[in-house]
């Protein structure tokens, strides 16, 4: 009965999806490798612009508000106005932040990958989402020891290289997963 329903789970995953999802990382990847340096200053940049319509934005809200809500909504603003001027004028700086944050969504990545691996006991080729955690916690780890560097360079080349391995690795997944469903799955 147990393995029946871990046939049927299988049965519903759309191998294409993980391939396709490899490709993108792929293609991501190898464009961060070539600029690594210039992808960090438009994402930061890009980065400080989101924030100085959201904090103005916010300051519309506040003007229109009242009460403790109007004066979050100011101090939303005026830090927000903060932050995204820095982010356009000193992107480094907001870049090493950006680097410690991305550690950390990367690291959860990684712990969620290992997750899946150690606990799905019927999923194909486990291994490859386990590699694809580790590979996670790593890239997460160098983030945190060296942010100021990842902002300028190593933002570009680790995050290029991350996405070149994971998408190869998501490819292959996909393809494993194909060749199981085709073997197990008769639709």
């Amino acid at each position: 009965m147990a393995e029946m329903m871990h046939e049927e789970r299988l049965c519903d995953v759309k191998w294409g999806t993980l391939a396709l999802l490899g490709v993108l990382s792929l293609i991501f990847g190898i464009i961060l490798l070539f600029y690594p340096g210039i992808t960090a200053a438009v994402v930061v940049v890009l980065f400080g612009i989101i924030v100085l319509i959201l904090a103005f934005l916010a300051l519309i809200l506040a003007l229109m508000s009242t009460g403790g809500r109007a004066t979050l909504l100011l101090l939303g603003a005026i830090v927000g106005f903060i932050v995204g001027i820095i982010a356009v004028l000193a992107p480094i700086v907001i870049g090493a932040l950006l680097v410690i944050i991305i550690g950390i969504v990367l690291f959860m990545i990684g712990i969620v990958d290992i997750a899946i691996a150690m606990g799905e006991k019927a999923y194909p080729h486990r291994w490859l989402l386990f590699i694809l955690g580790i590979l996670s916690i790593i890239v997460a780890v160098l983030f945190w020891v060296y942010p100021a560097a990842g902002a300028v360079a190593l933002f570009g080349v680790i995050v290029g290289i991350y996405f070149v391995i994971y998408g190869i690795l998501g490819i292959i997944a996909g393809f494993a997963l194909r060749s199981v469903k085709k073997q197990y799955c008769m639709a």
